[in-house]
């Protein structure tokens, strides 16, 4: 089982519903009509833009189920050499992830991208649809795709939805600019192996609003606001998981809180950058710590590398700190579609700290390899005291990592990394 997935069980299980809307289901209400009427202008180049003020939300969740769909344009219509693409229109609803595994097993969606204009919806399918883009390696951007027959507006109305339930490919345009992917659709698109964010195109995020899951209201109203307060702590350091190991940095989520749920952060260029929703050739995230309720840490970080082929490749570095047991660091590598010949030896060394020698790892579905080795808490607390970690693949690759936030990851964690309780 992979990280990706084991965690979004996790999150998929919680007892109290993240969200907006339908009491019953995990969810984020999604943003009206109006505002997507209101996209930023296009600009030139990566700006230092100030941070955006956060917009007002108004209505309860609505749900205009999300829809799949096959559009072609003009030759680079969604890129360099692309002309066709995948659609994506509407709320996430809880049959979402059905209907676009359903969608994507016809050969050759796959290798297609996707373009999300979506004003959120509920939280579990989000969080599903990123996962399977992920285990799928598929590229997702934000655009508002326009098929022949629909007229321009900041939304599709009921003819244009008819129009993309046709189950036919159709002739369409790409509005990046204009293009919203908001509160529940952020996740997917972060789950996204690569993520496409043009000029123009929005990306908002703001704080889940907590309501009981029907089968647990009783529960929880006996539990009071104390387990309320609880499980809304949980539900957001599972989501600093979920966007750690996708390479986003974690403090995404913290804007996010900061953001009442009746309102969206539409992150400006620069944020966009220094999240890693966008990056260069290479992205790293801070260091993380995630407790479990073993008693054990988890304490991980990523790292992101734009290969030759353009394909962005994460790696989650992850420390698991158990009571009583030595440390173990694991290296979980996605691989590039081309990518079938023994992997490289991995190094990770700091100074005389430490080197741990990662040979060969175990394949997995999706691409990807797990790779682990023991290590002694005190060589962990040396490597967190210096400027440093190096991440090298023999005869390939180096890189040198932050050590920022690992001394207190360490030290906040309820055992001594390595040691005993």
């Amino acid at each position: 089982m992979s990280l990706f997935r084991a965690l979004l069980l996790i999150v998929i299980a919680l007892p109290l519903a993240v969200g907006a809307g339908t009491p019953g289901v995990l969810a984020q209400a999604p943003l009206p009509g109006p505002t997507l009427a209101q996209p930023a202008p296009p600009r030139a180049g990566p700006p230092r833009a100030a941070p955006q003020k956060a917009t007002p939300q108004r209505g309860a969740l609505r749900h205009e189920p999300i829809i799949f769909f096959i559009a072609k344009g003009r030759p680079d219509a969604c890129g360099p050499g692309c002309d066709t693409w995948i659609g994506a229109e509407g709320t996430f609803d809880p049959d979402a992830l059905k209907r676009l595994a359903e969608f994507l097993a016809v050969p050759g969606r796959q290798q297609l991208p996707i373009f999300f204009h979506s004003p959120g919806g509920e939280l579990q399918p989000s969080l599903a649809i990123g996962h399977l883009l992920r285990e799928k390696r598929m590229t997702a951007g934000i655009g508002q795709t326009l098929p022949e027959g629909c007229r321009d507006g900041a939304k599709a109305d009921a003819a244009c939805r008819n129009i993309m339930r046709s189950g036919r490919e159709m002739p369409a345009r790409l509005r990046i600019s204009g293009g919203v992917c908001a509160s529940g659709c952020a996740y997917a698109l972060i789950g996204a192996s690569t993520r496409l964010i043009g000029p123009g195109a929005k990306f908002g995020v703001h704080a889940n609003r907590v309501i009981a899951r029907a089968d647990h209201a009783d529960d929880i109203r006996r539990a009071g606001a104390i387990a309320r307060q609880a499980a809304e702590s949980q539900s957001y350091d599972l989501l600093r998981h979920y966007v750690t190991v996708a390479g986003i940095d974690p403090e995404l989520i913290d804007l996010a809180t900061r953001t009442p749920h009746n309102r969206v952060h539409w992150l400006s260029r620069e944020e966009l950058e220094r999240f890693g929703l966008v990056s260069g050739d290479f992205f790293e995230t801070r260091w993380f710590r995630h407790a479990k309720p073993d008693g054990s840490t988890f304490i991980i970080k990523s790292l992101t590398q734009v290969l030759p082929t353009q394909e962005h490749r994460t790696t989650n570095i992850a420390i698991n700190c158990v009571p009583n047991t030595r440390a173990t660091v694991m290296l979980r590598r996605e691989l590039g579609t081309t990518e079938n010949a023994p992997q490289p030896v991995v190094r990770l060394s700091s100074g005389e700290a430490f080197v741990l020698v990662f040979n060969h790892g175990n394949r997995s579905p999706g691409a990807t390899e797990v790779r682990v080795q023991p290590v002694a808490g005190d060589a962990l607390a040396r490597a967190a005291a210096s400027d440093a970690i190096v991440f090298r693949e023999d005869g390939v690759r180096e890189f040198k990592l932050s050590t920022k936030g690992l001394s207190e990851a360490l030290g906040a964690s309820p055992v001594r990394c390595g040691g005993r309780a």
